[in-house]
């Protein structure tokens, strides 16, 4: 049996190509969620840089934070202020850091690098398929990332959880051979199909048409999350992160 058109487009639409659109996909989120919250009155801008956190993620104006006044007295900036300036501009893409998860969206999740909060997009947190990024960082928790991307423009700084271990799809086609079986868990249960782990960051779709289903049964109906099964490999895709299964009946 052919694997059906539809199903499979709507596999290839759970796993989006890393990295494409990243800002304007986290733009078009944030404007989406909060779009219905009033809007903030500012008050009086210093003549130059003023650090906001809205809404969770970081605002910094282009230059540098000047004296306050404050009734009727000069004030400087608290430090802390001067350092999330000088952080923002000293970071370099590259560079690893730890800090701590402050936030947690359907998008992604905000760290705090000690006065300066950055972005893991959800496409970032892991090499494997994240169904929300609840699943795998939680509030509080301090995590090691990498700085992928600096905004100056936007403000915005890109982090990365998933580049701090090596991408186990570059050795995918040397471990897991095409035709051979192998042991893997069941992570979610879907109308067209099912996702398998083989192993951590290496996930493969087994397609609807790839099980052995009776007239009438789903594979809800056969496989739930968690339950071990044996698979057989179809193909392989490394570059975009897929792989195509069938279940092997059970012994």
């Amino acid at each position: 049996m052919n694997l059906n058109n539809d199903a499979e487009r709507k596999y290839e639409s759970t796993m989006p190509a890393i990295d494409e659109g990243w800002w304007e996909s986290v733009l078009a989120e944030e404007q989406r969620q909060y779009s219905h919250m009033p809007k903030k009155t500012k008050l009086a801008s210093p003549p130059k840089a003023e650090i906001q956190l809205n809404e969770n993620h970081l605002q910094l104006e282009p230059e540098a934070v000047k004296n306050l006044s404050v009734d009727g007295h000069d004030h400087m900036a608290p430090p802390k202020s001067d350092r999330r300036a000088e952080l923002f501009y000293s970071l370099q893409t590259g560079v690893h850091l730890k800090g701590t998860v402050t936030s947690i969206t359907d998008f992604g999740a905000f760290v705090d690098l000690g006065g300066l909060e950055g972005l893991v997009h959800i496409s970032e947190l892991s090499w494997g398929r994240v169904p929300h990024p609840r699943q795998i960082v939680k509030l509080g928790e301090e995590i090691e990332v990498q700085v992928l991307e600096i905004s100056k423009e936007r403000n915005r700084v890109a982090l990365s959880l998933k580049r701090m271990s090596p991408n186990p799809w570059e050795n995918v086609e040397a471990e897991f051979a095409i035709d051979t079986i192998q042991a893997a868990v069941v992570s979610s249960v879907l109308s067209y199909g099912a996702f398998a782990r083989l192993k951590p960051g290496i996930e493969g779709l087994i397609h609807v048409s790839k099980m052995p289903l009776a007239d009438g049964q789903t594979p809800r109906d056969i496989l739930k999350e968690g339950q071990d099964v044996l698979v057989r490999v179809l193909y392989i895709d490394p570059a975009h992160q897929r792989m195509g299964l069938r279940l092997q009946p059970s012994q």
